[in-house]
């Protein structure tokens, strides 16, 4: 077993509201340093081939985020999309440096210690905002996870 290195926080940020065909997703980036011009647009090229999952699946209400995570083995994208009124939905692809993005869809994988407090936040601003006797989507779109270290 490969002992995990100390943990130390990262950087968290929030990349506004992004649409993916009928998503409409706000778009996190963990990492030192913001991403560049070509990695926003390759992760935005990947929410929208990934979004076609969330067409497959069926039963989308439309919302969802993503994580952009600048890791050790490339840049992680997490795609999260809200499904049957309470089932969070994702889709993980990888780019290593300089590459473009993979699916993970065959490994288990689901989010790291990094991420997790992201999903937490969605979580709980789903719930606010949408399992509400009056959902408010606009709502749920503008409560981003203020930009504190994870």
């Amino acid at each position: 077993m490969t002992a995990p290195a100390p943990y130390a926080p990262r950087p968290v940020r929030a990349l506004g509201l992004w649409q993916a065909g009928k998503l409409r997703l706000k778009a996190y980036h963990i990492g030192a340093k913001a991403p560049s011009d070509a990695a926003l647009a390759a992760a935005r090229q990947e929410a929208a081939r990934v979004e076609a999952a969330a067409r497959a699946e069926g039963g989308a209400s439309g919302l969802g985020f993503v994580v952009m995570h600048a890791g050790e083995m490339g840049t992680w994208l997490l795609m999260d999309w809200w499904a049957h009124g309470d089932i969070l939905c994702q889709r993980l692809s990888l780019a290593p440096p300089d590459g473009a993005y993979e699916p993970m869809d065959d490994r288990p994988l689901t989010a790291c210690v990094w991420e997790l407090p992201i999903l937490m936040h969605e979580r709980d601003a789903y719930v606010r905002h949408m399992m509400t006797a009056r959902p408010d989507a606009d709502a749920y779109l503008a409560d981003t996870r203020p930009g504190e270290a994870v």
